[in-house]
This record gives C-alpha cells, sequence and structure tokens, in this order.
C-alpha cells in the first residue's frame, strides 16, 4: 500500500520556519516566515515525523515493534496474527485472520 499523504502527517518535533509561499503573501507582513507543526513534501524531517507518528499509533493499537527490524510491526490476538513492514511510504500488511486484517 503506498500512501499518498503520508510525509503530510507527520508532526514537527524541531522548529522549522518557510517562508511565505508565492501567491500567498500576507501583504501587511510580507517579511514575516511561518513556523511549521505539520511536515511538508521535501523537508528532510518528513519521513522521521511520519514514521514516529506511524509507530505510536501502531504500539498503542497492540502491534510490537521487531527486534531485530524496527519497521517490522506484529500483532497477535486470540493465536491470530497481523504484520506491517514500514518503507518509507509504504505499507506491506498481511494477516491470517480476516477479522485482523480488517
Amino acid at each position: 500500500m503506498d500512501v499518498k499523504s503520508a510525509f503530510l502527517n507527520g508532526v514537527v518535533q524541531e522548529e522549522v520556519y518557510v517562508e511565505q509561499p508565492k501567491g500567498f503573501i500576507d501583504t501587511t507582513y510580507p517579511e514575516h516566515v511561518y513556523k511549521l507543526k505539520k511536515a511538508l513534501y521535501g523537508l528532510k524531517q518528513a519521513p522521521r515525523a511520519w514514521y514516529a507518528r506511524l509507530t505510536i499509533f501502531l504500539l498503542k493499537n497492540g502491534y510490537t515493534r521487531g527486534g531485530v527490524d524496527n519497521t517490522f510491526f506484529v500483532k497477535r490476538e486470540n493465536n491470530q496474527m497481523m504484520v506491517a513492514q514500514i518503507y518509507v511510504d509504504d505499507i506491506v500488511f498481511g494477516g491470517v485472520s480476516n477479522q485482523l486484517v480488517k
């Protein structure tokens, strides 16, 4: 599964400022900059911010992180298993239980 808006859903932990984009310049304050709260495409911190947010979500929902590969997550429930592998903005997932997959 390709996550189209992955990098737009990461919360930036560092202080990052950007200049006003062309066409959206505030005429009252043309020299002001914007402080980002969420990541933008092209921002170096975007993949890390999205991965951190996704990891928190998975861990809160019963997944455990792989011991060797930190991008591999497993959820076990009632002798059933669901796995998720994260790679940049792609997720490969599957399971042996239709209920868990849903």
